[in-house]
């Protein structure tokens, strides 16, 4: 099984993806739902979440899905950026202690290829 560097990237980009769309449908829930930027921000959230589709198939072509699975902890990692960027969300020692554990077994888990 391949997996290399470009191909990690690709999966981080992804997930990227998958965590706007979360960006995009928490912003959305402030708008009423016959809007326009209701409207924009799902289709934007529908783009994300159809990039992350294509994304994923690529890259488990290349990798197993184990592997590939094991760094979804990362959306979490970006919700919790976007959550105190964006809506003002408060940072506490258990988010960051949690964020670590998280970002830890990513590495125990998926960075065996």
């Amino acid at each position: 099984m391949t997996g290399g560097a470009p191909d990690f990237l690709l999966l981080q980009g992804g997930y990227f993806a998958y965590s706007l769309s979360a960006l995009l449908l928490k912003s959305a829930s402030a708008l009423p739902p016959a809007s326009g930027g209701f409207a924009l921000r799902f289709a934007g959230a529908l783009a994300c979440l159809g990039a992350f589709a294509a994304v994923w198939q690529r890259v488990l072509r290349r990798r197993s899905l184990t592997s590939a699975y094991a760094w979804r902890g990362v959306v979490f990692l970006w919700a919790f950026l976007w959550a105190a960027l964006f809506f003002g969300e408060r940072v506490t020692a258990n988010n960051v202690a949690g964020a670590g554990i998280i970002l830890c077994g990513m590495l125990l888990a998926g960075g065996d290829e």
